[in-house]
């Protein structure tokens, strides 16, 4: 005869809380190395801004209301 048998609860939580540390585990690991190992290189510089500024670049949204 077949098992009809239910699956422990309290072991499919117990898997679900080892994966879902597992997960965050791996998740401050990545941001960890990502950290320590990206201040080593130097940033690059700020784009440069151009010399001249031109067109609507810098025109307000709003109406003056003079």
């Amino acid at each position: 005869m077949a098992s009809d048998k239910e699956p422990n609860v309290w072991l499919i939580v117990l898997k679900l809380a080892a994966g879902a540390v597992t997960l965050a585990g791996l998740v401050w690991l990545a941001l960890w190395y990502v950290d320590t190992y990206s201040a080593a290189k130097p940033m690059a510089p700020p784009p440069l801004k151009p010399k001249m500024d031109w067109g609507i670049v810098n025109d307000s949204p709003i109406r003056n209301s003079r």
